[in-house]
C-alpha cells in the first residue's frame, strides 16, 4: 500500500497588474503563495496551496503545515476524514480556525489530487460530477477606488470578453446615492442582461444595508454580499427582511457547525472552502446547504473551487480573479461566462516551473 512519505513547499510572490488600495491595510501589491506537494510512497505527488497579500503570514501557514506533516506521515492518502480528523486534533492549541484551517485546506486539497490521480478521476467528479461547466463571475476589477469613467469601462470590456456576470464593490465612506449613480451607471455599461453583483465587504449596519439592497433591487441587481458586520448573523436576517433583492453571505464561515446559523439569513450561500479547512468539510458544509435547497457559490480559490460547485446540485457561481494563474501551464480559462470542466484527473493542474523559478522567493 502506498502511504504519505513527505511534504515539500515552496513561496512565491506574484505581483498584482495594479494595487489594489484597501481602507486600513493599504495597497495590495501582490499575493506570496505557499505551494504544497504531498508525496507518496509510490511516487504520486499531490498539489495544493495557500495565498495571501502578507509573505510572512504565508511563512506562518507554512511552518504550520510542516508540523503536521510527522503525525500525517505513513498514512494512506485515500483516508481524507481520518486524516483531516487527526490534523485538526494536533493543531488544536491554534483553536481550529484562522492559519489552522488554511493549512488544513492545502493539505487537504493535495490528498483530494492524490486521489484523483490514483483513480484517474477528476475531483469534480469525485464530488459528484453534477454539471461539466460551472458559471464564474468576474471579480478582478469594478473595485471601490475606481472612478465612474473606469467603472463603466471596465463593466463593457467584461461583457466583450463573455462574462455573463460581475462583481462591484460599493459602501465604505462613500455616501449611498454615490453608490447609486455608480450602481446605475455599471448597469448601464454591462446591459439589461448582465447578472451584477455587488459586495458590500462587512461595511454597513443593518439599516444601511436594507437601504442598498432596495437601491439594488431596483436596478436588478442579483445579489447584495456581506452587507453587515463579519458574524452578525441578526444583521444579514434584518438586512434580507426587507426583500428587496438575494442577500448572499457566509465566505468567512471557519467552521461546519456556523452553516446553521447562516441558512435562516440569506437566500444565497458562499462557502470558502479555504476558512472552513479544505474539500472534506466543505462537503458537511455544502450538504447542509443543499438540504435547505438554497444555492451555493464559492469564493476565491476558482481553480479548486470550481470542481467543487460542479459536483454541487445547488452550485451556482465560482468568483473568478486570474491573479494566480501564470502559476500553472494552461490553467482553465473562463470562456462565455464558463470554466468547462476536463477529464484530467485529480485537481488537473501543472504547476508552470518556469513561472515558480521567476517568482520564487529569494
Amino acid at each position: 500500500m502506498s502511504v504519505i512519505d513527505r511534504f515539500t513547499t515552496r513561496l512565491v510572490q506574484v505581483p498584482l497588474k495594479e494595487p489594489i488600495p484597501h481602507p486600513f491595510m493599504g495597497a495590495r501589491t501582490q499575493f506570496a503563495s505557499m505551494l504544497l506537494e504531498v508525496h507518496t510512497t509510490d511516487g504520486c505527488t499531490g498539489f495544493g496551496f495557500s495565498t495571501m497579500e502578507s509573505l510572512r503570514l504565508v511563512k506562518a501557514v507554512e511552518e504550520i503545515v510542516l508540523g503536521l506533516e510527522p503525525g500525517i506521515k505513513g498514512q494512506d492518502p485515500a483516508r481524507r476524514a481520518f486524516i483531516w480528523e487527526r490534523m485538526r486534533n494536533l493543531r488544536v492549541d491554534l483553536l481550529h480556525d484562522g492559519a489552522a484551517n488554511i493549512a488544513l485546506s492545502a493539505i487537504d486539497m493535495a490528498l483530494w489530487d492524490i486521489c484523483g490521480k490514483r483513480s484517474n478521476t477528476p475531483v469534480w467528479q469525485m464530488l459528484g460530477g453534477y454539471r461539466d461547466k460551472v458559471p464564474v463571475y468576474a471579480s478582478g476589477t469594478l473595485w471601490r477606488h475606481h472612478d465612474n469613467d473606469r467603472l463603466q469601462k471596465d463593466a463593457a470590456a467584461l461583457v466583450k470578453q463573455g462574462y455573463k456576470a460581475m462583481k462591484l464593490r460599493l459602501g465604505s465612506t462613500r455616501p449611498l446615492k454615490d453608490d447609486a449613480v455608480r450602481a446605475r451607471l455599471v448597469r448601464e455599461a454591462a446591459g439589461p442582461d448582465a447578472s451584477l453583483l455587488v459586495d458590500a465587504l462587512w461595511g454597513l449596519t443593518p439599516m444601511e444595508g436594507v437601504k442598498m439592497a432596495r437601491m439594488l433591487g431596483e436596478l436588478d441587481y442579483a445579489w447584495l454580499e456581506e452587507p453587515v458586520r463579519e458574524g452578525d448573523f441578526a444583521g444579514i436576517a434584518h438586512v434580507r427582511e426587507a426583500r428587496a433583492l438575494p442577500i448572499a453571505a457566509g465566505e468567512r464561515i471557519s467552521r461546519v457547525q456556523q452553516v446553521a446559523q447562516l441558512i435562516p439569513c440569506v437566500d444565497h450561500a458562499i462557502l470558502d472552502m479555504v476558512h472552513l479547512g479544505g474539500i472534506t468539510p466543505f462537503q458537511l458544509a455544502a450538504a447542509q446547504l443543499e438540504v435547505a435547497n438554497l444555492p451555493i457559490s464559492s469564493h476565491s480559490y476558482s481553480l479548486i473551487n470550481a470542481h467543487l460547485i460542479a459536483g454541487l446540485r445547488t452550485g451556482a457561481w465560482v468568483e473568478h480573479m486570474d491573479w494566480w494563474d501564470e502559476l500553472f501551464v494552461d490553467p482553465p480559462i473562463p470562456k462565455d461566462g464558463y470554466l468547462h470542466m476536463t477529464d484530467a484527473p485529480g485537481l488537473g493542474l501543472t504547476l508552470d516551473e518556469k513561472a515558480i523559478k521567476k517568482f520564487a522567493v529569494k
